[in-house]
């Protein structure tokens, strides 16, 4: 009477048991840094500050982000996000199919127009240079969870 039952059960607890193990992106700490992206708009020039991560989807669902904790070289926690996520590397447009490789990005910080006509172009500068210089510690990504 037991045997049937563990029977149409063992498939189940299998594919519960290798689900658990496909998945290394979750809870992984995957290499990620801090890109500074130049751009412009209505007060002028901005500086972005963007967190990228490159990862494999695992999940076999298709995902569309990735939330993180993003870290130093030693592994000291400096913050976390949610990156958007895409397999066009060049437009958040697509999402990540299963077992394909997707691009994740997110701006952590942006220093625009508004802080060069207050302060001038010296000290614009001046505070892009000390942020890239404090968020270019950034060097390992843990990855929590996903977005489908």
């Amino acid at each position: 009477m037991l045997r049937p039952k563990f029977n149409k059960l063992s498939p189940i607890i299998i594919l519960m048991a290798l689900s658990m193990l496909v998945t290394p992106a979750l809870s992984a700490s995957l290499p990620c840094n801090v890109k500074l992206e130049f751009d412009s708009n209505s007060k002028g020039s901005v500086a972005n500050y963007v967190l990228t991560l490159q990862l494999k989807n695992t999940t076999g669902r298709t995902i569309s982000g990735a939330s993180v904790i993003y870290m130093d070289s030693e592994e000291k926690q400096l913050g976390n996000t949610l990156l958007n996520c895409s397999s066009n590397s060049f437009a958040l447009d697509e999402t990540v199919n299963p077992g394909s490789y997707g691009h994740c990005i997110s701006v952590l910080q942006k220093v625009d127009g508004a802080f060069l006509e207050a302060f001038g172009s010296q000290k614009w500068t001046e505070i892009v240079n000390t942020q890239l210089e404090a968020l270019n510690a950034i060097a390992m990504c843990e990855v929590l969870g996903f977005a489908y």
